[in-house]
């Protein structure tokens, strides 16, 4: 058991990627991780999602898991915090949905980020094709394909990209103030201004304002898309791909879990409530 620096009797909060870490990178299933939520339940645990995500899918998820906490949505765009979760003075809300204080840190929204994608010829999003089209690309049908559709400040490209051509494309987007991140599936295009770190940075802040004791904050991802978000915390976690390999990232104090997905989620948890 590798030791863990958590000072005793300091609140938990672990931010987690979803795509291949908290559910399956295949089928979007969270049931692997399931007893690993309940555990950070039965601490006291704060579990935040922080996702290329929309809102809809993260609130979906947290529905089908039983929790009802902060997440981070669309790549560090926007948070959202229940009603109540933190004093009404720790932030301030740009809007109120289904129950939820709205944050929003992109400088833009999805038209006009769409406005500027048409500019580009080929270039293929989630927006531009088919319902059909769409499934066979990310394997999700029903209402699970129109909730990734439902993008507010970002957009996911299906069209693929090397690394020669996403870095041209990064420079051609910058005059507008987007940019391109590259998550475990596919890349995304958003607000050069927000990423996951920033939007953590922010989320630790409201934590350690609101909270009796300074928290303890650890994360989990599996991509290059989730290298701010672990080097932001006082404990990161990087999984295994679905290929078993891990993705490359020089992050202080990273701790590589010997696992894929779901079950590298778990692991981590269980490191964390045996410190």
């Amino acid at each position: 058991m590798i030791p863990l620096p958590i000072p005793s009797g300091r609140p938990l909060v672990v931010f987690t990627d979803l795509d291949g870490t908290l559910i399956d990178h295949h089928t979007y299933d969270p049931r692997e991780s399931l007893a690993a939520v309940r555990i950070l339940d039965q601490r006291g645990a704060a579990l935040v999602f922080c996702s290329s995500k929309t809102f809809a899918e993260q609130i979906f998820l947290q529905q089908q898991i039983g929790i009802c906490q902060p997440f981070i949505f669309e790549n560090g765009s926007a948070a959202a915090v229940p009603g109540g979760f933190f004093a009404e003075t720790a932030y301030q809300a740009t809007q109120r949905e289904a129950a939820y204080d709205i944050v929003r840190f992109a400088h833009a929204g999805a038209a006009e980020l769409r406005a500027v994608l048409a500019g580009f010829k080929g270039l293929k999003g989630f927006a531009d094709v088919s319902d059909a089209e769409l499934a066979a690309a990310t394997g999700l049908s029903g209402a699970a394909l129109q909730r990734a559709r439902e993008r507010r400040f970002t957009e996911t490209l299906l069209s693929p990209l090397d690394e020669t051509t996403a870095g041209s494309l990064t420079r051609m987007l910058r005059p507008a103030g987007f940019t391109l991140s590259r998550g475990g599936r596919f890349y995304t295009v958003q607000s050069a201004r927000v990423n996951k770190g920033k939007a953590v940075c922010w989320m630790m802040d409201i934590f350690r304002r609101t909270s009796p004791q300074i928290p303890f904050f650890a994360a989990v991802g599996d991509s290059p898309n989730d290298a701010r978000m672990l080097e932001t915390v006082d404990l990161p976690f990087l999984v295994q791909g679905p290929d078993r390999t891990w993705a490359k990232m020089d992050i202080p104090h990273l701790i590589k879990i010997d696992a894929v997905g779901p079950a590298g989620f778990s692991a981590a948890v269980q490191m964390l409530s045996n410190a």
